[in-house]
């Protein structure tokens, strides 16, 4: 059987989500090498400034986020069924954008409680306000196509305002972490909460990406069925726009007190012994001899 042409697979829908998915796996491939590279610099740099456990947690999400979504997107480049790209699709979207969210929050927890980043972290925190309105108009608007290019026309007319009314609550809960001051930083471990979930959200869209993987070809002949495309475009607005909420939680304060790391404790066997010939100092306490009177002849003390 003849191979046919990347640009010939999807004739019938308005954007061919394979015109892009090499450029997206490279992407992803380039910034979770760079990612990697800035943890280890950052765990093994040796300067007294130790960077904050908050940042390291988000980066290493951040990187596992990436790393997959590379992944996907070299499955999606090669996969010769339009059906199951346009599916598939739809859940490696979400990834990029949580992603790239991810890593503005570790960086922002690397130079939180400094003062003289106060003004890059202000810099920081309105990019990422910006960045998710983005997101969220993003994934509504692939959501919508996808559902325009896989649904019978006519049909489930109620999806469509489902993900715009999912997509505005987002919204307006992103402008509420803007101007509600309580709504707008979390404790430390709300950092904890936003990673795990972060990669709770991963680790979803990896199994359900392998179940539409692992689906016969002959399962997508007629199209997309609908629990599949009203599945797909549920998840792909509703879990992100959960875990960019936790995230915004997350970012911390322009004068938020990063906890320095414990210092470790020298046993008593390795602290250093008076030099020969000196005798250590006596501490006097409550109910002793005074130091004066310690090492004096019995008869000169009487």
């Amino acid at each position: 059987m003849s191979e046919v042409p990347v640009g010939e697979l999807c004739e019938s829908v308005d954007w061919n989500p394979l015109g892009s998915a090499g450029a997206h796996s490279q992407l992803a491939g380039v910034v979770a090498g760079l990612v990697f590279a800035g943890i280890v610099m950052l765990i093994d740099r040796g300067t007294p400034k130790r960077p904050s456990a908050e940042a390291l947690t988000m980066f290493i999400a951040g990187l596992v986020t990436f790393a997959l979504d590379s992944f996907f997107f070299g499955v999606i480049a090669g996969e010769r069924t339009c059906p199951r790209v346009w599916t598939q699709t739809t859940v490696a979207a979400g990834m990029l954008g949580v992603g790239s969210l991810t890593l503005f929050t570790g960086l922002a927890w690397l130079i939180a409680g400094r003062s003289e980043f106060e003004a890059p972290l202000r810099f920081i925190r309105v990019t990422a306000y910006g960045l998710s309105l983005v997101i969220v108009g993003q994934l509504t608007v692939t959501a919508h196509d996808y559902l325009r290019d896989v649904r019978p026309e006519g049909t489930y007319p109620w999806l469509d305002w489902l993900v715009r009314a999912w997509s505005a609550l987002v919204a307006l809960v992103v402008v509420g972490h803007v101007f509600a001051p309580r709504l707008r930083y979390g404790a430390h471990r709300a950092v904890t909460h936003a990673a795990y979930l972060g990669i709770a959200y991963v680790l979803s869209c990896a199994a359900i990406f392998g179940l539409l993987t692992a689906v016969d070809r002959s399962y997508w002949a007629d199209g997309v069925s609908p629990g599949v495309f009203i599945a797909a475009a549920l998840l792909s607005v509703m879990l992100p726009g959960l875990v960019i909420v936790v995230q915004l939680m997350a970012f911390p304060s322009a004068t938020v007190a990063v906890r320095p790391p414990v210092a470790p404790a020298v046993p008593a066997s390795r602290q250093p012994s008076p030099p020969s010939g000196e005798h250590p100092a006596v501490e006097s306490s409550v109910g002793s001899e005074s130091p004066s009177a310690v090492g004096r002849p019995a008869d000169d003390i009487k």
